[in-house]
């Protein structure tokens, strides 16, 4: 440890230093201080415009200490950043109702004007924000009595209970919860202020970042350097479905599944690499290793034999083939099964 505390204080923008830190005093159950690491790490990063490395540490932060709203906030921007406007928009929206869960009517009001800014039909949103602060009432939200009445009903319930509201859980979820009986205020005025309208067309027009195409693949990226493996699956998986890296971000999520010791899920990963075309044959080479190791795993002998085969008679310079199947034929030969 001593060896990264004295390059941080030579180097204090040495972002990877501080991440070594963060993980040392993981491990010793320092969790203050580890935070304080990796939210140094982040800083670096995003500073120096790596959004995904920085991205990859937000997103743990809050899953050691949900009260860290302020993470939430950057998480939000990086997304804003990128141009996942949706993505952006939902986690405002599940910060406005925690804070409003807590009776923070302040820092609600300083969120309900982040998503303000957002409205892609730029309607008098902004005007009906400032009538809030005066004061939230029926005529500012533009209302008849009735419609307001029926509206704040619905939202809070019959019973007036107050909920525990677990931040870090509904925000790793990414998607907003449904109205309970301890919020106050705000379950009620997203109605009014078509918060759930908004959500749905950003979701609907954001298109791949024009930052980083590739964010996710990315994300998923770092988050596996960083030994974030689930939050790399998460995004690699992302990465799938959105077509960025097809090939390379199969391939990730078969190591990911791997290192995590799922062998059906990695020989999945892998597989689908496999039926990619235009590939490098360097590449398929790769992948048909990594596969012939998982199907050794899963008992498939002969179909990992096959793959090892494929690849010593593709390139007699991948050795590494060689001795694997070299080493079948050990195992093989003392219960008297030659190799064809």
């Amino acid at each position: 440890m001593d060896q990264y505390l004295n390059l941080v204080k030579k180097e204090p923008g040495n972002a990877v230093a501080h991440l070594k830190l963060a993980e040392m005093y993981q491990k010793r159950g320092d969790k203050k201080k580890a935070i304080s690491e990796y939210l140094i790490a982040a800083e670096i990063f995003l500073k120096n415009q790596f959004y995904a490395r920085a991205m990859a540490i937000y997103k743990q932060v809050p899953k050691q200490d949900p009260s860290l709203d302020h993470v939430y906030l950057k998480i939000a921007d990086i997304y804003r950043k990128m141009g996942f406007l949706g993505d952006a928009f939902a986690q405002y929206r599940i910060l406005l109702q925690h804070y409003d869960s807590q009776g923070a009517k302040d820092k609600a009001l300083e969120v309900m004007n982040l998503m303000a800014d957002m409205d892609p039909r730029k309607d008098d949103l902004k005007e009906k924000i400032k009538k809030y602060k005066q004061g939230p009432n029926n005529e500012a939200a533009g209302l008849e009595p009735s419609e307001a009445k029926s509206l704040r009903t619905e939202a809070l319930g019959e019973e007036k209970k107050e909920a525990f509201f677990d931040l870090g859980a509904v925000l790793e979820s990414a998607e907003p919860p449904p109205p309970t009986g301890g919020l106050k205020e705000i379950s009620t005025m997203e109605k009014i202020y078509g918060f759930e309208e908004i959500f749905k067309e950003l979701k609907e027009t954001s298109g791949p970042s024009a930052v980083d195409p590739n964010f996710n693949y990315n994300l998923g990226v770092a988050s596996r350097e960083m030994g974030f493996l689930d939050d790399a699956i998460e995004q690699f998986q992302t990465a799938l479905e959105k077509r960025q890296n097809p090939f390379d971000t199969a391939n990730m999520l078969g190591l990911c599944y791997k290192e995590k010791g799922q062998w059906d899920e990695a020989a999945r990963a892998f597989e689908k690499a496999m039926r990619m075309g235009g590939v490098p044959k360097e590449k398929v080479l790769e992948v048909k290793y990594e596969l012939g190791m998982v199907y050794k795993r899963q008992g498939r002998t002969e179909e990992a034999l096959g793959l090892l085969r494929e690849i010593s008679a593709g390139d007699k310079r991948y050795r590494i083939a060689n001795d694997e199947i070299a080493q079948f034929g050990k195992q093989a030969r003392p219960q008297g099964k030659p190799l064809a």
